[in-house]
């Protein structure tokens, strides 16, 4: 039976298949209560990742936390030496150490992994972040201006202390919105978005956040007819699509693979 190296192997084959690369942390950045900016260069080259790919990131715990931990790419600075930028949220052992490490430390990584976020249909495109989702949809505006292509991105925290990296690139009108109203707007993220894709104009939107918010966003967009991509957030171990330990139900009771056949689908191969 083939070993996920001979699977790896495999994969790298293809024009855009994932490395196993080693990293040197140079900026670990605090940016919030439990919220660190991960920037890492890397010794060694791999294909450039697009917005809403990931990598498998070392924590370094040895036999005891085996498990890599899947963090989207936040950014990717191809010159003058290769870096990565992870936004990092600690939740257990193994995010913790991955924001206490330091200045030249050394970490290993396996990417870029999955599917991506596809092209916007039309011109002007919103992007909607709930907490952590952010991280990948900094990386797709920067994508999309790039291109020329017009994007708002709102986002939604649960209070002010939050509030996190990348506000300079929320230019939308009431583009941050926190629950208890200590920031912005106050409610959800998705609130009132049915208004907003009348009154903007929006045609595309792109989704990042909690399963919850992600449902509501798709159907609203389906409501109204505007295309939405939604990329999953699960437990994920081999991240090649081997252990199938990451499937989830979609639409239709078809079983997706968030690893392989995402992070990325389009909201209606996930949501009825």
């Amino acid at each position: 039976m083939p070993s996920w190296r001979d699977h790896l192997q495999r994969l790298r084959v293809a024009e855009h298949g994932p490395a196993l690369v080693r990293a040197v942390v140079a900026r670990n950045e605090r940016v919030a209560a439990r919220v660190c900016v991960l920037d890492l260069r890397l010794e060694e080259d791999v294909p450039a990742p697009s917005a809403g790919q990931f990598f498998l990131v070392d924590c370094g715990g040895g036999r005891e936390h085996l498990l890599r931990r899947p963090l989207s790419v936040m950014g990717y600075d191809p010159a003058p030496q290769p870096a990565l930028i992870f936004l990092v949220e600690v939740v257990g052992w193994g995010t913790r150490r991955l924001c206490a490490m330091q200045p030249g430390e050394k970490v290993g990584l396996l990417g870029p992994l999955g599917r991506g976020f596809g092209a916007p249909a039309g011109r002007f495109s919103l992007l909607i972040a709930g907490g952590m989702g952010i991280a990948p949809l900094l990386f797709l505006s920067h994508e999309l201006k790039s291109r020329e292509q017009a994007c708002d991105l709102i986002a939604g925290f649960r209070d002010s202390g939050q509030v996190f990296g990348g506000r300079q690139d929320i230019g939308s009108p009431n583009g941050v919105c926190t629950e208890d109203g200590s920031m912005g707007g106050r409610g959800k993220v998705c609130d009132g978005l049915a208004g907003r894709l009348s009154e903007f104009g929006y045609t595309s939107v792109f989704a990042c956040g909690p399963g919850g918010m992600l449902e509501e966003t798709a159907r609203v967009c389906a409501a109204a007819g505007v295309p939405c991509q939604v990329s999953l957030d699960s437990r994920m171990a081999c991240g090649l699509g081997m252990c199938r330990g990451c499937v989830k139900q979609g639409a239709g009771g078809a079983n997706l693979c968030v690893c392989k056949d995402g992070p990325v689908f389009d909201s209606t191969q996930v949501f009825d």
